[in-house]
């Protein structure tokens, strides 16, 4: 079975004033930890890369390991709105998977020839892996941490006076780009 990325409740209750507390089990790829990380409303604990044995994460890594589900163009700023034609995506994860063997084959080298501990090659391996984490937190610091990653944006027309909602920049854009083709 390939790992996906997921997030399931596994206890939420709520005390006699009120108060909700939401406890999360996310998995998700190791890349957005850092991201994940940065909200301090919530409580986390991550399944650790330093105390899987090495050989176990090579297998899950040969195995299962994350790849990219959309390659996004190079752009500025932190969003952009273009992706990579499915020839070209198809190279990317190609080469993805290059990294990841070029990435095994040096973390296993360190390991075995020069007996560098798992915690430092391990290390290597994890832009390829998964991992799961136990998010805990108020429903504050959920409502958070989903205004920080789901923002709307409203759009408005001169032609109409309805404003219109969207989840994604992108979705802006390409709903502005319809509105001027339309024209």
């Amino acid at each position: 079975m390939k790992t996906v990325i997921k997030a399931e409740i596994v206890a939420h209750s709520i005390n006699e004033q009120g108060d909700e507390l939401i406890s999360v089990l996310a998995t998700f790829p190791r890349i957005i930890l850092a991201e994940v990380n940065m909200h301090r409303m919530l409580s986390k604990n991550t399944s650790s890369s330093r105390a899987i044995p090495f050989n176990k994460m090579v297998e899950t890594i040969k195995e299962d390991p994350f790849i990219p589900i959309a390659w996004q163009e190079d752009h500025k700023g932190m969003q952009g709105t273009k992706y990579l034609d499915p020839v070209f995506a198809k190279q990317a994860e190609q080469e993805w998977l290059i990294a990841r063997d070029y990435a095994l084959s040096i973390a296993g080298q360190m390991n075995s020839s020069t007996h560098v501990t798992k915690q430092l090659a391990n290390r290597l391996l994890e832009p390829f892996m998964w991992t799961t984490m136990l998010i805990t937190g108020p429903k504050s610091g959920w409502d958070n941490f989903f205004h920080l990653r789901c923002p709307s944006y409203t759009f408005h027309t001169e032609e109409s006076e309805k404003d219109f909602i969207f989840r994604s920049k992108k979705d802006v854009i390409l709903f502005s780009q319809s509105s001027i083709d339309s024209k």
